[in-house]
């Protein structure tokens, strides 16, 4: 059988119109957002996600960056430095400003530009483990938080996840998943592989895969052509995306995230 019931094809129009796209009238009820990312002298993925929630309408947004980008990125007040290493990448003191900020933010977006660097890691893994609000993670902060994903995948607030195929053949290795992901491997076996691990965990997986974004939440699966969306396979990966389903998200707070994040796939704005 080529076709399972818990799968769902959408196209340009959308599964799910109930999905409000517009903000609110008045924008203190529009959601507050926080993108965490960054490296020594790397912030374009943070930037990216920045003006995106901005164009899309949200109510505030803010970053926080490592100390070590003071003076390359203009100091405003939607900008906050926290505490780096030796290499300029998040030190362990940076927890207590991503925590703080959190607190403020309604639903928070590690976007990236990390770097490969072990105490960063620490870092995040604790972040993901207090933080209690939904949390957006793509690029390569899914890298700096593989090693600890068995942890943060039971965390009780929402987790949503853009990674590539590798990453998410790295993940599963990871958690000691059973089924191996294959790069190769033909759709119909990687819908009903993402059917039966988000069963088992509760987060939300967005891969690409032979030319299609494939969405799986509480063994419900999405996908849709990416010929059918405004993206390619390099925008794809730019933090817009993941940003666009956050801001969705906020407005939506009472459908599930899978339908902010499918409905995100194909959303056009100016």
């Amino acid at each position: 059988m080529n076709d399972f019931a818990y799968w769902r094809k959408q196209g340009k129009d959308g599964l799910f119109p109930e999905i409000d796209t517009f903000p609110p009238e008045q924008k203190r009820f529009a959601g507050k957002i926080l993108i965490i990312g960054g490296n020594k002298g790397v912030f374009f993925a943070v930037a990216s996600a920045m003006s995106e929630a901005n164009k899309m309408g949200v109510g505030e947004a803010r970053a926080v960056l490592p100390k070590s980008l003071r003076g390359t990125v203009p100091s405003t007040p939607d900008v906050f430095f926290a505490e780096v290493d030796a290499s300029g990448a998040f030190g362990r003191p940076s927890l207590n400003e991503m925590l703080m900020q959190a607190d403020w933010a309604d639903a928070v977006l590690i976007v990236g530009d990390l770097g490969r660097n072990a105490e960063t890691s620490i870092v995040l893994a604790e972040f993901m483990e207090r933080c209690e609000k939904p949390v957006f993670l793509t690029r390569d902060a899914v890298d700096v938080l593989t090693a600890d994903a068995v942890n943060w995948s039971m965390r009780d607030d929402e987790t949503t996840v853009l990674l590539t195929m590798p990453q998410l053949q790295k993940m599963l290795r990871a958690m000691y998943y059973p089924k191996v992901i294959t790069l190769s491997m033909p759709m119909n076996q990687l819908i009903e592989t993402l059917h039966k691990f988000t069963i088992s965990y509760e987060m939300t997986v967005v891969t690409f895969h032979n030319g299609q974004l494939v969405l799986a939440r509480n063994g419900e699966v999405v996908t849709e052509e990416l010929a059918d969306t405004p993206w390619n396979p390099i925008t794809l990966w730019s933090g817009a995306l993941l940003a666009r389903a956050a801001v969705l998200r906020l407005w939506n707070a009472g459908s599930g995230v899978e339908k902010s994040v499918a409905t995100a796939f194909n959303l056009k704005i100016d």
